[in-house]
């Protein structure tokens, strides 16, 4: 079976060294090259012609994200992985859109940098569980914060409070527009104020102000 060619491209020479070592022991596997700088990188890339190249971001000379679109540029059918410790998502996205196959974390395991090689090598695009997981505990975290999810997570009961707090009405008056005891409505103003993160009316009527309520 054809070995899949691969070269490797890192600031740091330790980290060459290991994933070197780690992915030569895979006999799917041919370190075909390494390279410190980005612009002595795309050389060498061009002479070796290598099948998939693991690219981190930060290089001298030249990013992996220059030296990626440059690569895909110029020879189209070496397939890019991203390996980085960045977890910024536009410098992920940035990676992606250069031309990278894949994007995987330093700290990913062995298997899954071998899964990442093979699934790319097939044509195919491979993000791994690490930024895949930060993406959505980004985007939950996003949307938490986000003023429309707050209200959302307001009872039907919950939003008829808050419209008539908004028109500057007691609890004693909504407890009796409402037909319920002026200590449900306490219940239902602590609730309230728990669930949209504010502690004063004013915050509460410039939070749903927001959205409509």
């Amino acid at each position: 079976m054809k070995k899949i060619k691969l070269f490797l491209v890192d600031d740091h020479r330790m980290v060459i060294d290991m994933w070197a070592s780690l992915l030569s022991t895979n006999p799917k596997f041919e370190i075909a090259g390494t390279s410190l700088d980005g612009e002595k990188a795309f050389e060498e890339i061009s002479f070796t012609l290598p099948d998939v190249v693991l690219m981190d971001i930060t290089l001298p000379g030249m990013s992996g994200i220059e030296l990626t679109k440059r690569i895909k540029e110029k020879l189209p059918a070496i397939k890019i992985l991203g390996v980085s410790m960045h977890t910024n998502i536009m410098l992920i996205k940035q990676m992606l859109v250069s031309g990278a196959s894949g994007y995987v974390s330093k700290t990913s395991s062995f298997d899954e940098m071998t899964l990442a090689i093979t699934t790319i090598h097939e044509g195919n695009r491979y993000i791994c569980r690490d930024i895949k997981d930060y993406i959505t505990n980004q985007v939950i975290s996003e949307q938490q914060s986000d003023p429309a999810y707050r209200i959302n997570q307001l009872t039907k009961r919950e939003l008829e409070i808050v419209n008539l707090i908004k028109e500057g009405h007691s609890s004693k008056e909504i407890s009796e527009k409402l037909f319920i005891s002026k200590r449900t409505v306490e219940v239902h103003r602590y609730n309230i104020f728990r669930k949209l993160e504010v502690n004063n009316i004013t915050s509460l009527i410039k939070i749903t102000n927001k959205s409509i309520v």
